[in-house]
């Protein structure tokens, strides 16, 4: 469709409410805020001196500078955390983020809760270590000695574990080499539990031992008096006061939750909107009293992002269009269906901002390009449910995109009669493939040569407009490169059919007219444009020999970008002729059963194996026949800042 015209937005705001205008800002979905120091260092950065409150704003750009980082706000970030832990919330839906008061006393609610997230953290703690020794306690229930006093030795250090056979061999083996003594106390399983004890002094030797041994330490000594019989009695005891104390604080949470809900989510969006704010203010500039923003806005977007800002007193906002020398960004408006090809485009590149959106041209000669080569009517009906299963799981970008080229498969099917690689079950619209091999190949080279044609025209469009005059005219993809092209056909058209447009020997002088133009392209532009003829590093004998080469590759390109789409006759005869080959395997094996299984594998095969080598040919088509001859991509995406609710 086309690339949306942008704006400059500039904002002078008063400290006071510069986090409501964040959050309303972020909440519109529809600015790319952009560096502000640099906008104002390269006076960019304006607001009419007509209002008399923007003089006391303009002096004020005296004392520009950076937000400080704000220590309070990744403090807040964490309370937040700490509270969605608390209650259990995964994520915030976005209508907390829409209603939240960015002035609440995100503090005071904070405090409230504090006692009681500590509290119930350090009760989990505690039955955690509980659970542990209790599930423990056979291992060491013939212990009979204080288990308090081995863990407050002085020059003795002690600790039980847990070793396996290979680890038990092991110790045997080198018992004599360890400065300590070791007691086995119990058995578990297939493990056996050992009570280590050595001098202080040894402690780093005996730990890597043991660590060696594959010793799995069990944490029981120094929390309670007494033996183990005597410790087990009183964790009962401590762990029924805990269970009881973790209901009383899980109940009063449910309740809280369950009652003010809405209030309880709209505080923690707040808190955790403090780092979206905090990224923000990176971008932005201030000065004693004020607060100074810009950023990328579609002309489409400007009467909403006013009507946000109308609530707001003594602000000033300025849309203004691009300076000359500015980068401005590609925002891309196409109707639903062409959208998902986006996708595509923007992996070889983002059109310029000046360039013509190639996103609609991009999207139906892809279509007929995967449908040309894999027209079947039952294998693009699969491929256009897949796109709608994997579009619904999630994936709707290349789930949209997988079921636009299964309906032009399954159309390029109803034309070439197949249903599942059958061309018997229902009547060709226009042509079988396999049985007009030479109209399917000499089909293809004429629909190719249509689509260089067309390319040739957007691309000499598109470098006008981006006032590139040297390749627009002179250029191997421009109007030189066109004239060649043309004239290249009528060579052929001459050879092989006897037409001729152009008499041969004007065809051959006007190429060698535009390779001349083609070499000399630089020379030629700078004198038109009345320039003094120069040479990039004044090296005008490499330039010269890089012409040479350039024109090789330009002949060469020519004619390997027609040749190239003999490929899409190849496949579509191709997709027929797989399918004959599992067809006779099945006839071969003389059961109905087993004739039926081979085509369901031939079918998937086809469709997993064939679909993707057509997914990527087209696709290369696109890219090295077609888009490099008119897109250019030499721009960067518009990307709206936004409240993102997965980073919660």
């Amino acid at each position: 469709m086309a690339v949306e015209k942008m704006k400059m937005m500039d904002v002078v705001g008063q400290l006071s409410d510069m986090d409501s205008i964040i959050v309303d800002v972020l909440k519109t979905k529809a600015v790319n805020i952009v560096n502000t120091r640099l906008e104002i260092d390269n006076n960019f950065f304006t607001f009419s001196l007509e209002d008399e409150n923007n003089l006391e704003r303009n002096m004020e750009l005296n004392y520009i500078q950076p937000f400080e980082k704000d220590s309070l706000r990744e403090l807040n970030v964490k309370r937040a955390k700490e509270l969605m832990n608390f209650f259990g919330i995964d994520s915030i839906d976005e209508k907390y983020v829409k209603d939240v008061d960015m002035n609440a006393d995100f503090d005071s609610f904070y405090d409230k809760l504090k006692t009681k997230i500590d509290r119930l953290e350090k009760i989990n703690e505690d039955l955690k270590i509980i659970s542990g020794i209790k599930n423990n306690y056979e291992l060491f229930k013939n212990v009979n000695v204080n288990l308090s006093d081995l863990a407050n030795l002085k020059y003795f250090k002690a600790r039980f574990g847990i070793l396996d056979k290979d680890g038990r061999f092991r110790l045997k083996k080198n018992y004599g080499n360890i400065l300590a003594m070791i007691f086995h106390t119990g058995t578990i399983n297939e493990n056996e539990v050992y009570l280590a004890l050595y001098p202080q002094e040894v402690s780093n030797e005996i730990d890597r031992i043991l660590k060696s041994l594959n010793w799995q330490d069990v944490n029981i000594l120094g929390k309670y008096c007494g033996t183990a019989q005597e410790i087990f009695e009183k964790l009962m005891s401590e762990h029924e006061i805990l269970v009881g104390e973790k209901k009383e604080i899980e109940n009063f949470r449910n309740s809280l939750i369950q009652n003010e809900e809405d209030r309880v989510k709209r505080y923690i969006a707040g808190m955790l909107l403090a780092e979206k704010i905090e990224d923000v203010k990176k971008y932005m500039a201030k000065s004693k009293k004020y607060f100074y923003m810009s950023g990328w806005i579609g002309v489409s977007d400007v009467e909403n992002i006013k009507s946000v800002f109308s609530k707001y007193d003594n602000i000033d906002v300025n849309f203004r269009d691009p300076e000359k020398g500015e980068s401005i960004p590609t925002k891309l408006v196409n109707a639903n269906f062409f959208k998902p090809f986006e996708l595509l485009l923007k992996m070889y590149g983002t059109p310029g901002y000046n360039e013509s959106d190639p996103t609609v041209f991009f999207g139906i000669t892809y279509m007929i390009l995967f449908g040309a080569m894999f027209g079947d009517l039952g294998q693009g009906a699969i491929f256009f449910l897949l796109g709608l299963y994997i579009g619904k799981r999630g994936n709707k970008g290349y789930g949209a995109i997988l079921s636009r080229l299964g309906a032009s498969s399954m159309v390029f099917g109803v034309l070439y009669g197949s249903v599942f690689g059958n061309e018997e079950l229902i009547p060709a619209m226009w042509m079988k493939p396999f049985e007009s091999i030479n109209d399917a190949l000499a089909g293809a080279i004429v629909f190719g040569i249509g689509l260089l044609f067309v390319s040739y025209v957007i691309g000499f469009i598109n470098r006008i407009k981006v006032k590139d005059y040297e390749d627009a005219f002179f250029g191997k993809d421009g109007l030189c490169g066109f004239a060649i092209f043309l004239l290249a056909i009528n060579l052929g058209l001459s050879a092989i059919k006897n037409i001729s447009i152009v008499p041969k020997k004007l065809t051959l002088i006007l190429i060698v007219v535009a390779l001349v133009l083609m070499i000399f392209k630089r020379p030629i532009t700078q004198f038109l444009k009345g320039e003094k003829i120069s040479y990039e590093d004044g090296n005008m004998s490499g330039y010269y020999i890089e012409g040479v080469f350039l024109l090789l590759e330009a002949l060469m390109s020519i004619l390997s970008n027609i040749i190239s789409f003999i490929r899409v006759g190849a496949f579509a005869i191709n997709h027929v002729g797989l399918f004959m080959a599992f067809q006779t395997v099945g006839k071969m094996i003389n059961n109905s059963a087993g004739n039926f299984v081979i085509l369901v594998i031939g079918n998937l095969v086809i469709i997993g194996l064939e679909g993707l080598l057509v997914f990527i040919q087209s696709l290369r088509l696109e890219y090295y026949e077609m888009f490099s001859k008119y897109y250019l991509g030499d721009g960067y995406e518009f990307i709206a800042d936004k409240i993102e609710l997965k980073e919660f």
